[in-house]
């Protein structure tokens, strides 16, 4: 994460801003507290929690979301910048509606906004959380979870529920997509292993196919043939290929799954000739998705799953 000069002026006013308030948070950690174990060690959070912060937006928003914490206050995109519904939309209104707030654009934390909100919980990846993490905990007990790269969605589901006593909660979450994980393997399960699949990514300048992504993932729980640039990208292979290489690098997929975050761009994809020689293309087995579904938990998951159903009927 860059620090950015908005972040460095919030930085500065943190210990002023903090010793009007520095009472009430020592008060809101004086009873019965959960202690977890976290990649930045032991946190204890107390146990009756009314605000939750969240930094990222992605998994920390949905693993609140879909515990069904207090959320207080979250970060936002730029207005307009996507034209895909969110995974989290409709949970996302609801908290909306109970008084969260938008408190600063993705990737410009803003410490006095976080203060203004006066969370009793702070979560958040670590990659976030590492830079400032002393100016967080002055704040609120933080909880601080992976992302693609580092631990599944499940295991931060349970790593926050263990820290807000919503276990069960947790639990259901995963079991419901296991179940129906398993059932789309029961009705699709020729389609899976039959067809080559792959969900690369386009930006208008080169194609990518990532292995961990959040989708990909899903894929892969399927059981979903990939494609050899899937397989590839699996195998720990860097895959990424010019517009030029459209067909040298994803003419043996059968279903794809295209990731473009503006509109104007997958229109231009659909149109651009050597797409139109993909025989998915050509057969009508494409879906698409957006970076919302690149990472998340048990609300982005089921999405996900819902996106490559859409694909699955169509082969």
């Amino acid at each position: 994460m860059t620090m950015t000069p908005r972040m460095i002026a919030a930085l500065a006013l943190v210990p002023a801003l903090l010793t009007g308030c520095g009472t009430a948070a020592a008060e809101s950690t004086t009873g019965s507290v959960r202690t977890v174990e976290t990649t930045l060690g032991q946190v204890s959070v107390p146990t009756d929690i009314d605000s939750v912060v969240v930094l990222e937006g992605r998994r920390d928003l949905d693993i609140v979301l879909s515990l069904g914490l207090p959320l207080t206050g979250y970060p936002y995109e730029e207005k307009g910048s996507l034209d895909l519904t969110s995974p989290t939309a409709d949970a996302l209104e609801a908290a909306q509606q109970k008084g969260a707030k938008e408190l600063f654009l993705a990737d410009e934390i803003n410490l006095e906004a976080i203060i203004g909100a006066a969370p009793d919980l702070i979560v958040s990846r670590a990659e976030d959380v590492e830079p400032i993490r002393a100016e967080l905990e002055a704040i609120a007990p933080v909880i601080a979870i992976g992302d693609q790269s580092t631990s599944t969605w499940q295991d931060d589901l349970e790593l926050v529920a263990a820290a807000t006593g919503t276990e069960d909660r947790a639990q259901t979450l995963i079991k419901e997509y296991s179940t129906r994980v398993s059932a789309l393997k029961d009705q699709y399960g020729p389609v899976l292993s039959e067809n080559t699949f792959v969900p690369l990514s386009y930006n208008g300048e080169s194609l990518e196919v990532r292995p961990n992504r959040l989708l990909s993932i899903n894929l892969r729980d399927l059981g979903a043939t990939p494609s050899k640039a899937f397989q590839d990208a699996i195998d720990g292979k860097e895959v990424a290929f010019s517009p030029e290489q459209t067909v040298e690098g994803f003419a043996d997929a059968n279903a794809v799954v295209a990731l473009i975050n503006d509109k104007q761009v997958w229109d231009d994809f659909q149109g651009n000739s050597l797409v139109k020689q993909l025989p998915a293309f050509q057969d009508g087995n494409v879906t698409r998705g957006d970076k919302q579904t690149h990472e998340g938990a048990a609300l982005t998951a089921q999405h996900n799953l819902t996106v490559i159903e859409q694909l699955l009927k169509t082969l």
